[in-house]
């Protein structure tokens, strides 16, 4: 097991870490689960996101291929709430862009534990658990090709919205929108599929001011009517989310540069809204889409997702729907062969019986 701080990414390999931030004390830090140790009975095999609010474990669950999301210290509540809302959804008829919840306990139904606990090292963890699915966290696929091709692109912000206002219609925000949350593969024809591995905050209906916590996005992603303590969210707040995710793979870059610097000089560029264009002139309308969701000013931006994603699909063709693969009808396979070799039997059976 590892450690690594999450405000200067310091990775211990020893589990005695020393964080250079002043205010994040090294016993805070937050525990990594390597290939082959046990989270309860659950075998881990690779990390697959690491973020201020939770991780997202690849896993074994006796012979299950499964996502297992672990919350961070502090982030409890946020990862209880968004099982509740995970269950609420899937009862209701779920997003396809959405994971899969599983119940946390093999055993158990999904409605009487659509999350767990287990206590390590003296600490209580909070988990859920997700049917696996296929791909790569954004972040990552980002890291290798910053400025995606702009058809991609827009396909992957229109199915991130497409979540957002399916979220929105059943009476939730998610305000923590940004590359980790997403994860990302690409079909048999090269069309880049995306989910959404997290729900974000939750309820619309909550008060914001006393669920949302400093840690649980990063200060770049999050709008400034958060950062301002006091400001009224709405859905033009989870446009400045996908705004983001829009400006970042136009402009090979984040709105605002968050590496090495403190959270605090990240909050004042926010809240001056002092970001810098993005720079492309070949795109249609694309940066001006961007640059509009991300003003600092909620009025100033789209008013709902839904107007947000009408101008992106204005300038792109529609999303390919997916070819599904062939698959083999084994059964009925069995079933014609069976039926053949009866036919056959009975035609020899007549030929022998059949006098000479």
């Amino acid at each position: 097991m590892k450690r690594i701080c999450q405000r200067c990414n310091v990775i211990s390999q020893d589990f005695n870490l020393w964080c250079q931030e002043k205010d994040c004390p090294a016993e805070k830090a937050t525990e990594i689960f390597d290939n082959g140790e046990w989270f309860g009975p659950m075998e881990i095999i690779q990390p697959v996101v690491i973020t201020r609010s939770f991780i997202v474990y690849e896993a074994r669950r006796d012979e299950e291929h499964i996502l297992l999301k672990v919350a961070n210290a502090g982030c409890e509540d946020k990862l209880r709430r968004e099982a509740r809302a995970f269950l609420q959804l899937a009862q209701a008829g779920q997003h396809p862009l959405l994971p899969v919840l599983l119940s946390a306990h093999l055993h158990g139904l999904r409605q009487n534990h659509p999350y767990g606990w287990i206590v390590i090292n003296e600490k209580v963890k909070y988990y859920e658990v997700f049917a696996f699915a296929e791909g790569t966290i954004l972040r990552n696929w980002l890291l290798k090709n910053p400025q995606p091709w702009y058809q991609h692109v827009g396909w992957i912000v229109l199915s991130v919205a497409d979540v957002i206002l399916y979220l929105h219609r059943a009476g939730k925000y998610h305000l923590c929108l940004n590359p980790d949350t997403i994860l990302l593969r690409f079909d048999k024809q090269g069309i880049p599929r995306a989910t959404l591995i997290d729900l974000g905050l939750g309820d619309s209906a909550q008060n914001l001011a006393e669920i949302w916590q400093s840690h649980y996005n990063l200060p770049a992603y999050t709008a400034p009517e958060i950062l301002s303590n006091g400001g009224q969210v709405s859905q033009a707040t989870d446009v400045y989310g996908l705004g983001m995710l829009l400006y970042e793979m136009l402009a090979g870059r984040p709105v605002y540069a968050y590496h090495l610097r403190r959270d605090e000089t990240v909050v004042q560029d926010v809240l001056a809204g002092g970001f810098v264009p993005t720079g492309r002139i070949d795109l249609k309308n694309f940066p001006q889409i961007a640059e509009k969701a991300v003003q600092p000013q909620p009025a100033q931006r789209f008013a709902d997702v839904m107007s947000f994603a009408n101008a992106l699909r204005q300038n792109i063709p529609g999303i390919p729907a997916e070819k599904k693969p062939f698959r083999v009808n084994w059964r009925m396979v069995f079933i014609v062969l069976g039926a053949l070799l009866a036919i056959f039997l009975i035609i020899s059976l007549a030929l022998i019986a059949v006098p000479v």
